[in-house]
């Protein structure tokens, strides 16, 4: 906050202060009378002005000479009446012995200017080794009152809280002004009143020379105050507190606030609508708006989320059949084995090699039944005797065979073609051969002897 600034908020703090003391009052006592006022419960009595002498012509003074001197001694009325709730004196000497402005065998009177001031007037019950928190936008506590109840002292002190975003302005009408004037002409300390508490921050609150002024500016929204007992601080004051700026705002539903100083701005989350405020005593001034509910970009973000999920499960169930695809051909393979061969026709319907060498031995269980000799034709003498594995049955347990565990082959009786046509039609065919088959390959057998060897 600059300079200028600091000095319009102080010119504003006072003319709100001092516009509470209103309807001031001016009254007359003549000497020898009792000087009598009194407020109502809730306020006390500050003195304005108090004169002693002759003034002007009226119900003390008839006649009119030597009018127009007087002495200054608001000092001595404060001392018994600002403060206070009810002052009662006479009239006497004491004032008398201040004249030093009008001829002592004159006639004078005690002409006074005061008014009441709303204070805060708290529970005794509650001043019991606690913060007294008061409540209101402003207020003043007078010194008085926590000589006679105990409230705002040390154990018992004054907290004045205002809302988040706001501080604390404290002021100070001080009646002991005429007292610190004396003790600077002595050379003594100025006179301590008590102490204000911010947070982490303790300031002392010394008397001044300056009736009414300007006392401390807050750093947060909240401060504790104690004060002295009157035999230490020597003299009556009032502080007067109130609350200074505007409050944090609250945005409406999806929108932003920021703050810097007495200017906010609100801006909507989903679009680009701002509104600009300013800080006018302690309210803002300026219109917002409303921001709408963001339903496209709802739309748009749950239409994503819901493709990306889609996605991940289609994956996961394409990975997931692959891998069963896989594990179901691994376990429903089926292996024929060709005459002769120590390999394996695989499935034409799966997508692997043709051809896959696995030496095996069939259980005892799986062992298809001996193969039927075909009359007139001998075993070939380089395979042993073929057989075929149905495609639907399952090789389980595959156990290899060393090859000086294989038989020997017989030798051949008969020439090798013969074998090897009986053996390729039986391939052929796909099942064992039977009675016709042995006609047809013993036919063939012939026919290809014959041509072989014409001379048979």
């Amino acid at each position: 906050m600059d300079k200028s600034s600091a000095s319009s908020l102080i010119c504003y703090i006072y003319l709100t202060v001092w516009s509470k003391v209103a309807n001031s009052e001016s009254l007359d006592f003549c000497l020898t009378e009792d000087l009598d006022i009194k407020c109502s419960a809730d306020e006390v009595i500050v003195m304005e002005s108090a004169m002693f002498g002759r003034m002007e012509q009226g119900r003390c003074i008839r006649e009119n000479e030597f009018i127009g001197c007087r002495n200054d001694v608001l000092f001595m009325v404060d001392g018994w009446c600002s403060g206070r709730n009810r002052c009662n004196m006479k009239v006497s000497e004491e004032l008398e012995a201040e004249n030093t402005n009008c001829r002592s065998f004159l006639r004078m009177y005690l002409k006074v200017k005061y008014s009441c001031l709303k204070v805060t007037i708290p529970d005794i019950d509650h001043c019991n080794n606690e913060a007294i928190s008061l409540i209101g936008q402003e207020g003043a506590i007078p010194s008085h009152v926590t000589d006679q109840t105990g409230c705002g002292s040390k154990r018992s002190p004054w907290l004045i809280s205002a809302m988040s975003g706001q501080i604390i302005e404290l002021n100070i009408i001080d009646f002991g002004s005429e007292i610190i004037k004396q003790r600077q002409n002595d050379n003594n300390d100025l006179l301590l009143y008590g102490y204000i508490i911010d947070g982490d921050t303790k300031t002392s609150i010394s008397g001044d020379e300056t009736r009414k002024r300007h006392l401390y500016t807050s750093l947060s929204n909240q401060i504790t105050v104690d004060i002295l007992p009157r035999d230490i601080r020597k003299a009556d004051f009032i502080i007067m507190y109130k609350e200074i700026g505007c409050p944090d705002l609250s945005p409406p539903v999806h929108a932003w606030y920021k703050r810097d100083g007495n200017q906010a701005v609100i801006g909507c989350e989903w679009s680009q609508k701002t509104w600009h405020l300013s800080c006018d005593g302690r309210s803002w001034s300026g219109v917002v708006g409303n921001c709408s509910e963001p339903v496209l970009w709802l739309v748009c973000l749950v239409s994503v989320a819901v493709v990306l999920i889609v996605v991940v499960c289609v994956i996961g169930v394409v990975c997931i059949k692959k891998y069963r695809i896989k594990q179901d051909v691994q376990k429903t393979m089926t292996l024929q084995r060709l005459p002769g061969q120590g390999h394996y026709d695989l499935d034409p319907n799966i997508e692997m090699a043709s051809m896959l060498y696995l030496p095996y031995k069939l259980s005892e269980e799986e062992q298809p039944p001996p193969p039927q000799q075909q009359q007139g034709t001998m075993s070939d003498p380089h395979r042993p005797t073929s057989y075929l594995i149905p495609q639907d049955q399952v090789v389980n347990e595959l156990t290899p065979i060393r090859i000086w565990e294989r038989p020997l082959p017989d030798l051949p009786d008969k020439p090798l073609a013969s074998s090897i046509v009986a053996s390729c039609n039986t391939v052929r065919s796909g099942r064992t051969p039977g009675d016709g088959d042995e006609a047809v390959g013993i036919s063939d057998a012939k026919e290809n002897n014959n041509n072989g060897n014409p001379d048979e």
